[in-house]
């Protein structure tokens, strides 16, 4: 992902996000193909530290796959709003977790300009989204600002290695099919990464904890490889309509080929993990 798109409010507002199939296609993968069994949302809550009666605000929360998955585990105590700057987004996970109330809220913002009061929340939640913001040390301030004396950010990123043997597959491809994949696109760009994202914090919060879940996937199948490098804002992704299904049909063919290649199983390292800030 080019380092503009990564960053251009409009473009993941109206195409990348717009709705919820480019990022379900993403964590599918995940859910098919993770080593690590014991799951990523399973293991975030874990982290999170909170009394049975808090004020939580998620930015970016997309379809709401966080809370999907931990919904018997939730304090009946906690009101959560669920915030995105995708309308798309916000209707998806309305729409999964339809029978909730009042544990649920649901809101269109921008993480930059929040429309809450100083001290309102005892949390943030910001689920591998920091690095999508434009302007991320005034969204820090923001998510500070909101927070309570004493408050989490629960921040989650990934390192600069992450996925690089989808990278590597996805350039294998390119140069096969003579598509130019923009700078970018691997992870070593991130503006908010686990490389860099205490540096951010630091200034502030007043302490930071980095924690790294340990995972990797193990892909079997070349129809979800293929699926996932066109869920990206890779070159590929974005062809026009009469050269898609060419490619679609060509870049199945290469996924096939690339995991026989490799024993019947294409091994992908993962680098994520979360931050802890306190305020």
């Amino acid at each position: 992902m080019s380092s503009e798109k990564f960053t251009d409010r409009e473009y993941l507002r109206t195409r990348q996000y717009a709705d919820d199939r480019n990022l379900q296609t993403r964590i599918a993968l995940h859910r098919r193909f993770s080593t690590n069994t014991y799951g990523w949302f399973q293991w975030y809550l874990d982290q999170v530290s909170l009394p049975p009666e808090a004020r939580i605000l998620e930015v970016g929360c997309g379809p709401a796959a966080l809370w999907q998955d931990v919904l018997p585990r939730l304090p009946e105590g906690w009101r959560i709003t669920l915030s995105d700057l995708s309308l798309g987004m916000v209707r998806a996970a309305r729409a999964n977790l339809p029978a909730h109330p009042p544990l649920f809220q649901f809101a269109v913002n921008d993480a930059q300009f929040l429309p809450y009061p100083t001290g309102h929340f005892e949390a943030v939640f910001a689920n591998h989204m920091l690095y999508h913001v434009p302007d991320l040390p005034g969204t820090l301030r923001e998510i500070r600002r909101v927070l309570k004396p004493g408050g989490y950010l629960y921040a989650a990123t990934n390192g600069e290695r992450h996925m690089e043997a989808i990278e590597m597959f996805g350039r294998a491809f390119a140069r096969e099919a003579g598509v130019r994949l923009e700078e970018g696109f691997s992870h070593r760009n991130l503006r908010f990464s686990l490389e860099n994202g205490a540096e951010h914090l630091r200034p502030y919060f007043a302490h930071v904890e980095r924690r790294d879940y340990p995972d990797a996937l193990e892909v079997t199948e070349a129809e979800p490889l293929a699926a996932y490098l066109l869920s990206t804002t890779s070159a590929v992704a974005r062809l026009n309509s009469k050269q898609r299904p060419g490619i679609e049909e060509a870049l199945l063919a290469f996924a096939r080929q690339y995991i026989a290649a490799r024993g019947g199983s294409l091994y992908v390292a993962k680098a994520t993990g979360l931050f802890i800030a306190r305020k």
